[in-house]
């Protein structure tokens, strides 16, 4: 105190010095106790709070990544399948087009192998048409020109026999 005094200070400015700074103290203490924990306690739980955003953030961003993922491989997955549908669907477009052809030219030989039996049944029945014709032909021919009358038998075999005679010398086809 000494020394405060030999700078020039009274007693009655040292003691309120003194009070101010016990004051100053106590003030510290009181604001520490209650302002400062509380308002320590509050931004300690602010920061928690935002840390534990942070990582439930960070775990939606990881979470989001993964779905983002799979969601590509399903994704490409799905191309996969679209393309293995396409090319499966041509393969039976191509199976069924083959069998439509082949059932389609199977119809036209049956088409054609009937027209040609249908040909050659009505090529018989004209040559047999023919044939009956020339026979009739032959009979009135002989009857004119020999005046007398066969039977029908002899003049049948006799035509006959002229037929056969013409298709062993190939003048005709029977």
């Amino acid at each position: 105190m000494d020394m405060l005094q030999s700078l020039g200070m009274s007693k009655d400015l040292i003691a309120d010095l003194l009070i101010n700074i016990v004051s100053i103290i106590v003030l510290y203490l009181v604001v520490k106790k209650l302002a400062y924990k509380p308002v320590k306690k509050f931004l300690d739980a602010r920061t928690e709070r935002v840390e534990a955003q942070k990582a439930e953030a960070a775990e939606n961003l990881k979470e989001a990544t993964e779905m983002k993922e799979k969601y590509d491989e399903l994704l490409k997955d799905c191309e996969t399948a679209k393309a293995d549908a396409i090319k499966e669907g041509i393969a039976n477009a191509k199976t069924e087009a083959t069998e439509i052809l082949t059932s389609a030219r199977e119809q036209a030989k049956e088409i054609v192998d009937k027209a040609n039996k249908n040909a050659k049944e009505k090529e018989q029945e004209t040559i047999d048409n023919a044939r009956d014709e020339i026979v009739n032909l032959a009979i009135d021919a002989s009857a004119t020109l020999l005046k007398r009358e066969f039977d029908d038998a002899d003049n049948k075999r006799l035509i006959e026999d002229f037929l056969d005679s013409l298709k062993s010398n190939g003048d005709i086809d029977a």
